[in-house]
Protein backbone atom coordinates (compact mmCIF):
# COMPACT_ATOMS: atom_id res chain seq x y z
CA UNK A 1 0.00 0.00 0.00
CA UNK A 2 1.05 3.96 -1.08
CA UNK A 3 1.72 5.89 1.76
CA UNK A 4 -0.63 8.91 0.75
CA UNK A 5 1.03 12.28 0.18
CA UNK A 6 1.46 14.60 3.64
CA UNK A 7 -1.42 17.50 2.88
CA UNK A 8 -0.31 21.01 3.86
CA UNK A 9 -2.45 22.94 6.59
CA UNK A 10 -3.36 26.30 6.12
CA UNK A 11 -0.47 27.25 8.45
CA UNK A 12 2.17 25.11 6.45
CA UNK A 13 1.60 27.32 3.87
CA UNK A 14 1.53 30.21 5.45
CA UNK A 15 4.83 29.47 6.92
CA UNK A 16 6.15 28.70 3.79
CA UNK A 17 5.05 31.90 2.28
CA UNK A 18 6.76 33.77 5.44
CA UNK A 19 9.92 31.65 5.12
CA UNK A 20 10.49 32.65 1.38
CA UNK A 21 10.00 36.20 2.06
CA UNK A 22 12.34 36.05 4.76
CA UNK A 23 14.75 34.40 2.50
CA UNK A 24 14.11 37.00 -0.22
CA UNK A 25 14.49 40.02 2.23
CA UNK A 26 18.16 38.13 3.34
CA UNK A 27 19.31 37.58 -0.01
CA UNK A 28 17.78 40.96 -1.75
CA UNK A 29 16.88 43.05 0.73
CA UNK A 30 12.98 44.14 1.76
CA UNK A 31 12.39 45.78 -2.02
CA UNK A 32 13.07 42.64 -3.34
CA UNK A 33 10.15 41.13 -1.37
CA UNK A 34 7.19 41.25 -4.09
CA UNK A 35 4.27 38.65 -4.09
CA UNK A 36 6.21 37.48 -7.52
CA UNK A 37 9.03 36.88 -6.55
CA UNK A 38 7.82 34.53 -3.74
CA UNK A 39 5.29 33.07 -5.38
CA UNK A 40 8.36 31.85 -7.95
CA UNK A 41 9.76 30.06 -5.66
CA UNK A 42 7.40 28.34 -3.96
CA UNK A 43 5.60 25.02 -5.41
CA UNK A 44 1.78 26.66 -5.32
CA UNK A 45 -0.13 29.26 -7.25
CA UNK A 46 -0.14 32.96 -6.80
CA UNK A 47 -4.14 32.20 -5.44
CA UNK A 48 -2.66 30.51 -2.58
CA UNK A 49 -0.20 33.15 -2.19
CA UNK A 50 -3.15 35.96 -2.22
CA UNK A 51 -5.37 33.77 -0.13
CA UNK A 52 -3.20 34.50 3.02
CA UNK A 53 -1.39 37.65 1.83
CA UNK A 54 -3.62 39.68 -0.52
CA UNK A 55 -0.87 42.18 -1.02
CA UNK A 56 2.75 43.16 -0.13
CA UNK A 57 1.77 44.74 3.10
CA UNK A 58 0.00 42.19 4.77
CA UNK A 59 3.39 39.51 3.88
CA UNK A 60 5.42 42.27 5.27
CA UNK A 61 3.25 42.30 8.40
CA UNK A 62 3.33 38.74 8.40
CA UNK A 63 7.24 38.47 7.86
CA UNK A 64 7.58 41.39 11.13
CA UNK A 65 5.07 39.30 13.04
CA UNK A 66 6.78 35.90 12.79
CA UNK A 67 10.38 37.35 13.24
CA UNK A 68 9.10 39.44 16.39
CA UNK A 69 7.33 36.43 17.73
CA UNK A 70 10.58 34.12 17.21
CA UNK A 71 12.51 36.74 18.98
CA UNK A 72 9.94 37.18 22.14
CA UNK A 73 10.11 32.88 22.29
CA UNK A 74 14.05 33.56 22.58
CA UNK A 75 14.17 36.52 25.17
CA UNK A 76 11.32 34.71 27.09
CA UNK A 77 13.23 31.02 27.34
CA UNK A 78 16.69 32.61 28.54
CA UNK A 79 14.67 34.76 31.21
CA UNK A 80 13.11 31.36 31.76
CA UNK A 81 16.34 30.09 32.87
CA UNK A 82 16.95 33.39 35.06
CA UNK A 83 16.33 32.78 38.98
CA UNK A 84 16.53 36.29 40.57
CA UNK A 85 13.38 37.80 38.98
CA UNK A 86 14.06 41.42 39.40
CA UNK A 87 15.11 42.88 35.96
CA UNK A 88 15.22 38.86 34.75
CA UNK A 89 13.50 40.39 31.03
CA UNK A 90 15.81 43.05 30.78
CA UNK A 91 18.64 40.27 31.15
CA UNK A 92 17.51 38.07 28.77
CA UNK A 93 16.53 40.71 26.32
CA UNK A 94 20.45 41.40 26.48
CA UNK A 95 21.68 38.40 26.46
CA UNK A 96 19.72 37.39 23.36
CA UNK A 97 20.38 40.43 21.38
CA UNK A 98 24.34 40.46 22.74
CA UNK A 99 25.43 37.16 23.57
CA UNK A 100 23.95 35.37 20.82
CA UNK A 101 26.00 34.40 18.11
CA UNK A 102 24.54 36.42 14.98
CA UNK A 103 25.23 35.59 11.55
CA UNK A 104 25.70 37.41 8.32
CA UNK A 105 21.91 36.09 7.50
CA UNK A 106 20.95 37.16 10.57
CA UNK A 107 22.19 40.85 10.06
CA UNK A 108 21.08 41.04 6.38
CA UNK A 109 17.32 39.81 7.72
CA UNK A 110 17.59 42.79 10.27
CA UNK A 111 18.54 45.29 7.71
CA UNK A 112 16.13 44.48 5.71
CA UNK A 113 13.41 44.57 8.83
CA UNK A 114 14.33 48.07 9.25
CA UNK A 115 14.49 49.02 5.59
CA UNK A 116 10.84 47.85 5.31
CA UNK A 117 9.96 49.74 8.86
CA UNK A 118 11.53 53.10 6.91
CA UNK A 119 9.95 52.34 3.56
CA UNK A 120 6.20 51.15 5.42
CA UNK A 121 6.31 52.84 8.69
CA UNK A 122 2.49 50.85 9.73
CA UNK A 123 5.33 47.88 10.43
CA UNK A 124 6.68 49.94 13.43
CA UNK A 125 4.50 49.45 15.66
CA UNK A 126 4.01 45.90 15.13
CA UNK A 127 7.63 45.65 16.71
CA UNK A 128 7.74 48.23 18.97
CA UNK A 129 4.13 45.88 20.53
CA UNK A 130 6.12 42.76 20.75
CA UNK A 131 9.29 44.29 21.95
CA UNK A 132 7.32 46.36 24.62
CA UNK A 133 5.64 43.40 26.15
CA UNK A 134 8.91 42.16 26.75
CA UNK A 135 9.92 45.53 28.92
CA UNK A 136 7.92 44.45 32.01
CA UNK A 137 10.28 44.57 34.65
CA UNK A 138 9.30 45.31 38.03
CA UNK A 139 6.49 47.75 37.37
CA UNK A 140 6.48 48.77 41.07
CA UNK A 141 9.84 50.07 41.12
CA UNK A 142 10.63 53.18 38.95
CA UNK A 143 14.67 52.68 39.44
CA UNK A 144 14.16 49.08 38.52
CA UNK A 145 12.59 50.09 35.66
CA UNK A 146 15.26 52.80 34.16
CA UNK A 147 17.84 50.02 34.85
CA UNK A 148 15.67 47.90 32.57
CA UNK A 149 15.41 50.36 30.02
CA UNK A 150 19.42 50.96 30.39
CA UNK A 151 20.34 47.58 29.70
CA UNK A 152 17.53 47.07 26.66
CA UNK A 153 19.19 50.44 25.08
CA UNK A 154 22.68 49.06 25.22
CA UNK A 155 21.63 45.80 24.10
CA UNK A 156 20.34 47.96 20.82
CA UNK A 157 23.12 50.22 20.55
CA UNK A 158 25.30 46.85 20.52
CA UNK A 159 22.95 45.41 18.13
CA UNK A 160 22.76 48.79 15.78
CA UNK A 161 26.61 48.73 15.12
CA UNK A 162 26.96 45.15 14.75
CA UNK A 163 24.01 45.19 12.15
CA UNK A 164 25.82 47.97 10.46
CA UNK A 165 29.33 47.57 10.89
CA UNK A 166 29.80 50.80 12.54
CA UNK A 167 32.51 49.57 15.48
CA UNK A 168 33.87 46.56 15.40
CA UNK A 169 33.63 44.95 19.18
CA UNK A 170 35.79 42.15 19.65
CA UNK A 171 34.13 39.66 22.36
CA UNK A 172 37.08 40.81 24.86
CA UNK A 173 35.40 44.51 24.41
CA UNK A 174 31.99 43.55 24.14
CA UNK A 175 32.84 41.79 27.78
CA UNK A 176 34.26 44.92 29.44
CA UNK A 177 31.67 47.53 27.74
CA UNK A 178 29.15 45.29 29.33
CA UNK A 179 31.09 44.78 32.98
CA UNK A 180 31.25 48.77 33.48
CA UNK A 181 28.15 48.26 34.42
CA UNK A 182 28.57 47.77 38.21
CA UNK A 183 27.89 45.23 40.40
CA UNK A 184 24.51 45.38 41.46
CA UNK A 185 22.85 46.33 38.56
CA UNK A 186 20.83 44.01 36.53
CA UNK A 187 23.44 42.63 35.00
CA UNK A 188 23.93 40.91 38.12
CA UNK A 189 22.17 37.63 38.85
CA UNK A 190 20.36 36.16 41.82
CA UNK A 191 24.11 34.74 42.81
CA UNK A 192 26.14 37.97 42.69
CA UNK A 193 27.45 37.05 39.75
CA UNK A 194 27.96 38.72 36.63
CA UNK A 195 24.36 37.64 34.18
CA UNK A 196 26.69 36.67 30.53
Amino acid sequence: MDAQPTRRTPEDTRRQIIDMAIEIAADQGAMGVTLDAVVARLPFSKGALLHHFPNKLALLEGVIDHLASEMTAAVLAEAARDPNPYGRNARAYLRTIVYEPATERDFSIGRAVLAACAIQPSLTPRWRAAMGALAVDDPDDPAGKDDALMLRLIADGLWMSDLFGTHEVSPEQRKALLSLLTPGSLLTDAYGESAE
